[in-house]
């Protein structure tokens, strides 16, 4: 933050963002990305700037720059990414690992087994961090050996599970409500070792609602 307050003071010397000066500040904010706090620990330093340089090089230029800081701010906000990952090899486990451990606030996981005690032990710290961790898994595997939903239940993890004869085979999850992580890959050793599997991670608005309803919809079901 120190960094972008000297930028932002450089930037405001001219009384309006250059293009050069445009695309140095995009690097600088990149490194805040979508951190909700790191956007508004931003705004409130360029509006406290913004607010002291009125006197010194009038209202309108002083928020002409604000203006073209809070555009560069949230120019991100609404870009859709998408990534895709693949097995045999660890980019799916690490990417899981990512998307659990950068989580906020939420993590609603539906995955039809659950046996990786490396993803486990992410799970563990994102519950021990306060993160909401809800898991609907499949009752059949629920059972099998190496299975860790009894061992994330006794640690305070809410899960539930289907009950019917047909098996709950999806394999996703939802970060904030903002993230989609889906695909072919289950939470197992053997998807990263053996099996060709695929993730994709999104943050398509559209594709994160209809995931995060179906979600809501079984939850609210198998309670």
């Amino acid at each position: 933050m120190d960094e972008l307050e000297s930028f932002f003071r450089e930037s405001l010397e001219d009384f309006a963002l250059s293009r050069s000066e445009k695309k140095d500040l995009k690097v600088h904010l990149a490194k805040i990305g979508s951190d909700k706090v790191g956007q508004a620990k931003a705004r409130q330093l360029a509006f406290r700037l913004a607010n002291n340089a009125i006197d010194e090089f009038g209202q309108i230029a002083a928020l002409d720059w604000l203006q073209g800081v809070i555009k560069l701010l949230y120019a991100n906000e609404n870009e859709v990414k998408a990534s895709a990952y693949f097995s045999p090899g660890e980019d799916c486990l690490h990417r899981i690992r990512r998307l659990i451990g950068e989580a906020r606030e939420s993590l609603d996981i539906c995955i039809f087994t659950i046996t990786d005690n490396r993803i486990v032990k992410k799970l563990e710290e994102a519950h021990a961090r306060k993160i909401r961790i809800r898991i609907i898994s499949d009752d059949d595997k629920s059972e099998d050996l190496g299975s860790d939903l009894d061992h994330l239940r006794r640690a305070g993890i809410s899960c539930r599970l289907d009950r019917t004869t047909a098996h709950m085979h999806h394999k996703f999850a939802v970060a904030d409500n903002d993230l989609l992580l889906s695909g072919s890959y289950n939470w197992t050793r053997s998807a990263a070792t053996e099996n060709d599997e695929n993730i994709i991670v999104t943050n398509n608005r559209k594709l994160v609602n209809s995931f995060q309803l179906k979600f809501d919809e079984l939850w609210e079901r198998l309670g």
